[in-house]
């Protein structure tokens, strides 16, 4: 054998030992995969997962009291192609055996049950987030009917928003996914929402746990918790202002808002129309989607006017001591008139601002010029958004300063044909009450993780300066001027320095120029007007039944809520004047709650008594375990203090109910919150009438109907 044929043999050995060895490695990869994919086929049979919901996180007024928070609930699941295969006797007793428990009617649930085309059904919203004892009476009536595999209860949490509608465009709601969808829940869903967990384990061939077998689980991350700067008794004060807003002038929607101007932070806000979080779709998605306080633009009228006057006096255009004849004004020709129609005759300035004179304010913005008050518009920061931490807010409609006409700058001098927002114009008036600071405004003060950590803490921010603090020294002296001509009409509260102005807007028609009846009317300023502790502006549009001004719609509201504010935050008084009638109102004193813990029921009523504050006994013996308010907190003098023994509990899972009677409305929210009763209330201001009667032992988790009734209010309606 030559060389030749001694090669190409050892070549063809090698090229065939190289295709036995490539043929092994891939089938050891072969079989390999396959392990891998029979051992994730196997696992995928052998377990199972479940998702742990997380608690969203607790929403909080300033006090720390809960506006919202989480409860243990269900959703159940129905097997509709079972049980409708039944037959239509077997639907018809199901459905007549359903129906006063979930409290629709026998034929509604027939229809959803005869539904096609659907094999579990998850009825929305009857059948979601029901509390146990309902879940549990559902699940007796499939258990009765021997159908238990056609309903599959599946744990979720229930958001309970305790004070109903109180604060409701601020808190917002979340949907039937828990999932926040308007305002704060929507803001600050991602911190709320928290992160949902996972268990692993081995189950049998059902699916079930198979016991004795390790579980493997991803912690649940609960929700963080919000606390808003939100004062209790402030937004308390602005909701019944609404209440009664609502009931006297039927208006098309209103808003009120009460802030710190040193902050920026919001003590009160609301909104009409309204809404309850807790039935949220019973109401039109308008209403859900528009918060007035922020959302829509419109004519301010003559509150805009501190804008025009601060770029006057800040570029000294103007000196408030030079006169001009009032009345009427022709610009281009066009006639435009005082409010009174004929004027004051030749007044200053000054007393254009204190008369809200619409001429006066013409010369004053000629003065000045476009460029000027487009500047001092910006400067106020009315040509963006404020940036306030809420969803929806909307923005100006401003006029071009270069391009506008003299007609349409005279009537923009006075508030008319530019459009603001009513928290644009808190921003506005927050400004001159701190001496020239825009404050960029917010509601949520703090956020706190639920090992206790605070996560997020908001400090007050400064968008820039205004004006210089000698400027607004003189636009707050103009206004208290204001207040103080007439204190039997404007927003005057007796004892303190109120420095505020009226305004009165026409509402443009879709068809150019405005309507003849059609108005908005508002109010704006602050108190006291030395050291501001609160700013406000009440808003009421379309007004029925009322005289077209803001003096007779918005300031009466703002006075009662400036009083009640002023007491709640504690403010003296300071130079009220003893010839008004208004003197002989006296401050409310405030006392703190002692620590009523471990006493006796008739220890902890005497002590109350000597301090001045009322008990509120739920039982005659025992020793007390609960209180509200809490031991520390500050309350007026009579203020009822409630208390519960450790005979409230009167077996496991009940609760006595107790004594509403008199008890403000908060006070109710906040004790049917700590005894695990569901408040329903209807009205506002005191405990008048109650569902259950006091004393009745009910179990945790019962609605009981309190009805209240507004107490006197300083100055009447």
């Amino acid at each position: 054998m030559n060389e030749r044929t001694t090669n190409r043999r050892s070549m063809l050995l090698r090229i065939f030992f190289s295709l036995i060895f490539t043929l092994f490695l891939v089938r050891l990869f072969a079989v390999q995969h396959a392990y891998a994919r029979f051992k994730q086929w196997s696992q995928s049979e052998w377990y199972s997962h479940s998702i742990i919901k997380p608690m969203r996180g607790s929403i909080y007024d300033s006090n720390g009291d809960q506006l919202a928070f989480d409860v243990p609930a269900y959703n159940l699941d129905m097997d509709i192609q079972d049980l409708a295969s039944r037959g239509p006797a077997f639907v018809a007793k199901i459905a007549n055996r359903l129906s006063p428990i979930l409290g629709v009617s026998a034929s509604a649930i027939t229809a959803q049950i005869e539904r096609k085309g659907v094999t579990w059904l998850r009825w929305y919203p009857t059948m979601v987030n029901l509390t146990l004892t309902k879940k549990n009476a559902v699940v007796n009536v499939f258990q009765a009917l021997s159908v238990s595999q056609d309903v599959n209860p599946n744990k979720t949490y229930l958001r309970e928003y305790p004070a109903g509608t109180f604060a409701s465009h601020v808190l917002g709601f979340v949907d039937q996914t828990g999932t926040g969808v308007a305002g704060t829940e929507l803001e600050y869903n991602s911190y709320l929402a928290g992160k949902p967990g996972m268990s692993t384990f081995v189950s049998d061939a059902s699916g079930n746990p198979i016991p004795f077998k390790p579980v493997v689980t991803k912690p649940v991350q609960n929700g963080d918790s919000v606390y808003l700067t939100l004062n209790a008794s402030i937004q308390q004060s602005v909701d019944q202002a609404l209440v009664r807003i609502q009931k006297r002038f039927h208006p098309a929607h209103a808003a009120i808002i009460v802030a710190d101007p040193t902050t920026g932070a919001i003590l009160g806000m609301g909104a009409l129309p309204t809404f309850n979080p807790n039935t949220y779709w019973k109401y039109p998605a308008s209403t859900l989607d528009t918060n007035w306080a922020i959302s829509d633009p419109f004519e301010p009228g003559s509150t805009f006017k501190i804008v025009t006057l601060t770029g006057a006096l800040a570029t000294h255009a103007i000196n408030l001591n030079q006169t001009y004849m009032s009345g009427v004004d022709y610009v281009n020709g066009v006639p435009i008139r005082d409010w009174n129609l004929w004027g004051w005759g030749r007044i200053t300035y000054r007393q254009a601002m204190i008369v809200s004179s619409n001429t006066g304010f013409i010369h004053i913005g000629q003065a000045e010029g476009p460029i000027t008050l487009a500047r001092y518009i910006a400067l106020y920061g009315m040509n963006k958004p404020t940036g306030i931490d809420l969803p929806g807010e909307g923005t100006s409609i401003l006029f071009d300063p270069k391009h506008i006409n003299a007609v349409d700058f005279a009537t923009t001098t006075f508030g008319q044909g530019l459009a603001v927002t009513p928290i644009q114009q808190v921003a506005e008036v927050g400004a001159v009450a701190n001496g020239g600071l825009l404050m960029k405004p917010y509601v949520v003060q703090k956020i706190v993780a639920p090992d206790g950590r605070v996560v997020y803490y908001r400090k007050p921010d400064v968008v820039r300066r205004v004006a210089p603090q000698s400027i607004m020294k003189t636009i707050t002296n103009i206004m208290v001027q204001d207040v103080s001509q007439d204190p039997t009409l404007s927003a005057y509260v007796p004892g303190y320095d109120v420095a505020g102005k009226t305004g009165t807007a026409q509402i443009p028609s879709p068809q150019g120029g405005y309507y003849a009846n059609k108005y908005n009317l508002s109010f704006i300023g602050f108190a006291p007007a030395n050291h501001p502790a609160l700013d406000i502006y009440v808003t009421v549009s379309e007004p029925h039944h009322a005289i077209q001004y803001g003096n007779d719609v918005s300031s009466p509201q703002a006075k009662i809520i400036i009083g009640q504010a002023l007491r709640a935050l504690r403010v003296p008084q300071v130079g009220a004047n003893p010839s008004t009638p208004f003197a002989q109102v006296s401050l409310t004193s405030f006392r703190a709650v002692p620590d009523l813990q471990g006493m006796t029921v008739t220890a902890a009523a005497s002590t109350l008594q000597k301090l001045g504050l009322h008990p509120d006994v739920i039982d005659s013996a025992g020793r007390v375990v609960r209180q509200w308010p809490a031991a520390g907190q500050r309350v007026a003098s009579g203020s009822a203090v409630a208390f519960a023994s450790n005979q409230s509990i009167a077996k496991a899972g009940s609760v006595r109910v107790p004594n509403f009677s008199g008890v403000p409305m908060q006070e109710a929210v906040n004790l049917c919150a700590i005894l695990g009763l569901t408040l329903e209330p209807s009205g506002s201001g005191y405990a008048s009438a109650q569902s259950i009667k006091a004393g009745t032992v009910t179990p945790i988790g019962s609605v009981i109907t309190v009805k209240f009734t507004p107490a006197l209010a300083l100055g009447g309606n």
